[in-house]
């Protein structure tokens, strides 16, 4: 089992659950019943595992050009091709389920999506032909927020779709400091990212571009969505701190030794990914934090 969620890619499911819960409580401007989050997140996990699956099956032989990724082509065969494929399968068409027998079409064409787009389209297309496949490839990842709302409710509200804004934007500025990091690995893989087709420096400026485009929109799901001015300060501290921490991840940093002389420190492009998840995460909370527990102090 251990296995089967590591090839599922437990992290980013992680992720999918978080931004879902926080579009349902969103739509719904209080918390869900006990059954809503079971079948609404349960359908959330199993369409974002069936795509994660999905995408390590069609990656197989890149995986195994890459020293990060071999241990996937290796559990691939541990469980075979055929039996990941039907389980795959298995996990989309049940996370489709709830949604039709609830009627909630919307979000049951969002999540077609989200599961087309992230195994398909991704995968087989926007990765493989050009270094900006990370643009559009960000809608896998945004959709959940609109699955989350739309379950419960088919009703357009601003601050949902301001926060789908905000991940789709995300995504991209997050995945860039990654292939920073790794670069090395994705040209053994023969994957175009763009530190590899247009350098260090051009990447750097897309992720500042992005990333300097979050704060007015969490800001803007605050405003819209009538959110508490604790929100608005806490997010506003937030993405300070995230501006910060990803300019000093992705540029050399001069600091003195112990000898007092000045000494020019390697971008840490780890640190700008790290900072990116934390704020991604902390938005969220502040989100389901305001919605859940402002009106008891309002």
């Amino acid at each position: 089992m251990r296995d089967l969620i590591r090839l599922a890619k437990g992290g980013i499911i992680f992720t999918v659950v978080v931004t879902g819960f926080t579009g349902m409580l969103m739509e719904k401007r209080t918390l869900p019943s006990l059954w809503e989050i079971f079948w609404i997140l349960g359908s959330l996990t199993l369409s974002s595992g069936s795509s994660a699956l999905m995408n390590n099956l069609f990656d197989y032989h890149l995986d195994q050009k890459m020293q990060r990724t071999l241990w996937r082509s290796a559990l691939i065969d541990k469980f075979g091709k055929k039996n990941l494929w039907i389980i795959a399968s298995c996990a989309a068409i049940f996370s489709l389920v709830p949604l039709i027998i609830f009627e909630r079409w919307w979000a049951a064409f969002f999540t077609i999506a989200a599961i087309f787009s992230y195994a398909v389209w991704y995968t087989l297309f926007l990765k493989r032909n050009g270094p900006f496949g990370a643009i559009v490839g960000g809608l896998p990842g945004a959709l959940p927020v609109l699955i989350g709302a739309y379950a419960v409710a088919d009703k357009f509200m601003p601050d949902v779709w301001l926060l789908f804004a905000f991940m789709m934007l995300w995504q991209p500025a997050h995945f860039w400091a990654l292939a920073l990091k790794i670069q090395d690995e994705y040209a053994k893989g023969g994957i175009p990212v763009l530190p590899l087709v247009y350098g260090n420096n051009y990447t750097r400026l897309y992720i500042l571009l992005y990333g300097f485009s979050l704060p007015p929109l969490a800001l803007g799901v605050g405003i819209s969505g009538g959110y508490s001015f604790v929100y608005l300060i806490a997010v506003g501290v937030a993405s300070i701190h995230f501006l910060l921490r990803t300019i000093q991840g992705i540029f050399p940093q001069k600091k003195k030794n112990p000898d007092g002389d000045v000494e020019v420190v390697p971008p840490r492009y780890g640190r700008a990914f790290f900072a990116s998840i934390i704020y991604m995460l902390v938005v969220m909370l502040l989100v389901v934090a305001d919605v859940f527990l402002y009106p008891f102090f309002s």
